[in-house]
């Protein structure tokens, strides 16, 4: 059966629709049509984007991280429920994947190559390297490999662009240095990085916090408490850590 066809604005419609509805499926589904058909977005069509597949891919991480859990916790025990526990998970995984990839091809073959501003840039850049970032929160072996590389120069080019062009108290450019730093933290295990590149933003961001309208800056505020909290959480760790040796 044939798909129907839509306007541009009828594909937009259709994603605010679904996402109401909270079927997120289809609503991503109606978001990478109105991006093939024009990739010049606004930025409430940015932002409908960016919540489509986060709503989309977070419930898959949740129900991987429970199975992970519960596949240690049958390892353990050298459970007979082993093989059910990994064949859940293997499905999650090839979801995941399967949303990985969609929003990696709408990125590299239609959003980032047509970006005309270094914010638009920022933004999808810094998208990019977020997805390959929970790619490797699943995977292994070279496909693990593949997608930090992929995560870091996207996240890298990002930060190039971002500390030139963008003033650090556009929540877009506090934003990459908030997932840079938790991909460093999490995902590469590289601590001090990671501790370096949110100390630095936070830094930058608290001199000039006073002179912020708080009721235009609700998401830069949020992004410094969020930088601020990771600081003090992955000092603790650190000293914990130092404590042991």
């Amino acid at each position: 059966m044939t798909e129907k066809s839509y306007s541009r604005d009828e594909y937009i419609y259709l994603a605010k629709l679904h996402e109401r509805a909270e079927r997120f499926s289809e609503m991503v589904s109606h978001i990478i049509n109105f991006v093939k058909l024009d990739s010049s977005l606004t930025i409430e069509e940015r932002n409908i984007l960016s919540a489509g597949f986060k709503n989309v891919i977070s419930s898959k991480r949740a129900s991987w991280r429970l199975m992970n859990s519960e596949e240690k916790k049958e390892e353990k025990k050298n459970s007979q429920n082993l093989g059910y526990t990994r064949e859940i998970k293997n499905r999650i995984v090839d979801e995941m994947r399967e949303i990985c990839d969609s929003i990696q091809s709408t990125l590299d073959n239609y959003l980032i190559p047509n970006s005309k501003d270094n914010e638009n840039k920022v933004f999808y850049l810094k998208l990019k390297g977020d997805y390959y970032r929970y790619r490797g929160e699943f995977s292994v072996g070279k496909e693990f490999e593949d997608a930090v590389n992929s995560a870091e120069k996207a996240y890298k080019d990002a930060y190039e662009i971002a500390e030139a062009h963008i003033p650090i108290q556009n929540s877009i450019r506090l934003g990459l240095a908030l997932n840079f730093s938790v991909f460093y933290y999490e995902i590469k295990m590289l601590r001090e990085e990671a501790c370096q590149i949110a100390k630095n933003a936070f830094e930058e961001a608290i001199k000039i916090v006073d002179d912020l309208e708080r009721n235009k800056a609700k998401d830069t505020l949020l992004i410094i408490q969020l930088l601020k909290e990771n600081l003090i959480l992955w000092n603790n760790d650190n000293n914990e850590e130092d404590d042991d040796i």
